[in-house]
Order: structure tokens, then C-alpha cells, then sequence
């Protein structure tokens, strides 16, 4: 049963315009998020600054069926319930964010991330070898958002159309990658979240 619960949680959920302070988004809900300011507002797409951040990540290895998936967050999910070196439970948090490479042969190695809470100012230390913490200082990323249950392919389809609204507005951005951010849990079934972030550059 947790295995299938996983797979369904990966599978299913998989972070003239005013700026505004920062903020954490409405679509977090009750759980803990990147906090970020909204650099412009376009018609299909939004330009977003964020603050400093902490994740815990480990490795990712795209697959098909979605295996890959399953034992990268597998290993994040046991981190975050205490097998780490205080054996400390940590809450959930959202968005749950992976790379994927754009490029053939990739040039970015694909990774799984969940956000380090901001109340913990000092996260322990995984256990596990293949889990690590991660600090990104501030970043400006291209952000599309979609609703509704997204597949692998979904993402996929959403980040090329992200790529070409920024080609035609003439913006730059990093294209060796997209990001990939699920805000949900697989039993929600309505008023879901996602994105895809490109870097701006």
C-alpha cells in the first residue's frame, strides 16, 4: 500500500505589472513554500524573483514508467520522516521540484528536490549518502502554471510552450533544462497546481 501511495503521489503531484512584497503564494495552501516576489505579469506567463533556498535533493533517473520517480522520492520522503542525524520528522512542503533535460546527451543531470521549511534554520543531515542539502542563492525564473492532474508528458508539452513565448517576447533563459513543480498531493482533485520554471539569464 505505501508503495502504491507513493507512486500515485509522484505520478499525480509532482515551486504595466506591479511588483509586489514578498510573498508566499495562495496556492501553498497550508503548507510550507518558497516565499518570492512577482517580477511582471505576462498574458500567459509570469516572471518571478526568489528569495534564498534550501532542498534537500538527490539524484533522479528519468525512466518511462516512472520508477525513476518512485525511488528518488522514496529517499527525500524517509529523509524528511526522520532518517536523517537527529532522526527529526520534518513536515511536508511544497512544491516538489525535478529537473529535466532539454538536451541530447543531457549537459544537466536530472535531481529531485523537496524545500527545506523555513522555520528549520538548521536541517539535519541525511543518512542516506545519495540524499544531500542543497543552498540556491536568490534566482530569476520564467514561470508557467497549468491545472489539472500532469503526466510527464503534460509538463513536457507545458515547458515547450513556455520556450516559445519567451523565444517570441525575445527573452533569454536556460534551455538545457526545465523545472518541474507539482503543488498537490494525488488525492486532491480539484484546484490543482503546477509549473514548469525556466532561468532566466
Amino acid at each position: 500500500m505505501e508503495s502504491r501511495n507513493l507512486m500515485l503521489l509522484v505520478l499525480f503531484a509532482v515551486f504595466g505589472t506591479t511588483v509586489v512584497a514578498e510573498q508566499s503564494a495562495s496556492f501553498c495552501r497550508e503548507l510550507d513554500c518558497p516565499k518570492y516576489q512577482l517580477v511582471k505579469q505576462y498574458d500567459n506567463f509570469e516572471h518571478r524573483t526568489y528569495e534564498e533556498t534550501r532542498w534537500v535533493t538527490t539524484s533522479l533517473k528519468l525512466d518511462f514508467f516512472s520508477i525513476g520517480m518512485v525511488t528518488s522520492f522514496r529517499r527525500l520522503f524517509k529523509y524528511i520522516s526522520g532518517e536523517n542525524s537527529e532522526e527529526l520528522k520534518i513536515n511536508m512542503t511544497v512544491p516538489v521540484v525535478t529537473s529535466v533535460p532539454l538536451q541530447k546527451p543531457p549537459v544537466h543531470n536530472s535531481t529531485m528536490c523537496f524545500f527545506v521549511p523555513h522555520a528549520l534554520e538548521n536541517p539535519p543531515n541525511p543518512s542516506n549518502p545519495a540524499v544531500y542539502l542543497v543552498t540556491y542563492p536568490s534566482m530569476s525564473v520564467y514561470v508557467k502554471s497549468f491545472d489539472g492532474y500532469a503526466l510527464e508528458a503534460t509538463y513536457t508539452k507545458q515547458a515547450k510552450a513556455l520556450a516559445e513565448d519567451l523565444k517570441t517576447l525575445g527573452l533569454q533563459f536556460e534551455d538545457s533544462f526545465f523545472l518541474r513543480a507539482g503543488y498537490n498531493d494525488p488525492f486532491t482533485l480539484f484546484n490543482r497546481h503546477n509549473e514548469v520554471w525556466f532561468y532566466a539569464v
